[in-house]
């Protein structure tokens, strides 16, 4: 018995410190945001002498927040929406035609996972341009999409070999196209691996630099994570803005969670277990 409480004990103040260690970060931002100048230069755990609020007042009118907040909900939100609609029809025949062709073209698929998209990033810019879809938005979005897809298909895939194909053959019977019977029969079963899909891209969507930087070049186009960057110098980082401005970032990503928390929690758990 004594053993055992030991043993219990043990597991608590492990978990208690990683807590603090996993706190303390977060602690150390939100503090910085309202501090001024001077008191950044001091203890970096200190708490700040008063909430100077005038900080993230600032930085809202710096970067343009609602400016930039449009932008990157404009471009995350249309990105999960053509990623889920072409990544999960593309994965239907994948995952219910055999046939060395299909498997093929789903190796295909999958080995654009193994490919950086760092190795692409030159000729993919040249491609881009002639098309004329730099600094403009489906430009962006088709990007995003393009590298995303293999990672959907490979989820959607894994799903849709588990469904039953007697869903959509009953919706054939009920005179509904392949189509149709997809999206009405088969499709709402497979919300798990739509939620993981939406939940990963808009995640890697929001948070991108590189493609923001190079593709939304005008300033009317540009994103948080640009936006953000502005107060990095060569010389000089203006922290007093750059921390709020971080915080400011986050707040959406918190706000959406809170609303979507069980949808996103059964998605992901179900993605680790089927995908």
């Amino acid at each position: 018995m004594r053993t055992k409480s030991a043993s219990l004990f043990v597991v608590e103040a492990v978990t208690i410190a990683a807590a603090i260690v996993f706190f303390i970060p977060f602690y150390f931002i939100l503090s910085m945001t309202f501090k001024t100048p001077e008191e950044m230069t001091g203890f970096p755990l200190s708490l700040p002498s008063s909430l100077h609020f005038g900080n993230y007042a600032e930085t809202w009118e710096l970067m343009r927040f609602t400016q930039v907040l449009g932008n990157t909900l404009l471009i995350t939100a249309l990105t999960v929406f053509v990623l889920i609609v072409f990544g999960s029809l593309a994965s239907y025949p994948l995952a219910r035609k055999t046939g060395s062709v299909y498997y093929l073209v789903y190796i295909y698929f999958i080995a654009g996972i193994m490919v950086p998209f760092q190795l692409a990033m030159v000729p993919l810019y040249k491609f881009v341009n002639t098309l004329h879809l730099v600094n403009t938005y489906h430009g962006a979005v088709l990007i995003y999409t393009a590298i995303n897809l293999p990672f959907a298909i490979f989820l959607f895939t894994g799903f849709l070999k588990s469904t039953p194909k007697e869903l959509e053959e009953a919706a054939w019977i009920d005179g509904c196209s392949k189509i149709r019977a997809y999206w009405v029969a088969v499709f709402p079963i497979i919300k798990p691996a739509t939620a993981t899909v939406a939940v990963l891209t808009s995640l890697s969507t929001w948070n991108d630099f590189i493609i923001p930087m190079l593709f939304l070049q005008g300033e009317e186009r540009r994103t948080i994570t640009i936006q953000l960057y502005m107060f990095v110098g060569e010389h000089v980082t203006n922290w007093s803005l750059l921390f709020p401005g971080m915080v400011l970032s986050v707040v959406p990503l918190l706000i959406a969670y809170l609303f979507l928390q069980k949808y996103i929690i059964k998605g992901i758990a179900a993605g680790s277990v089927k995908g």
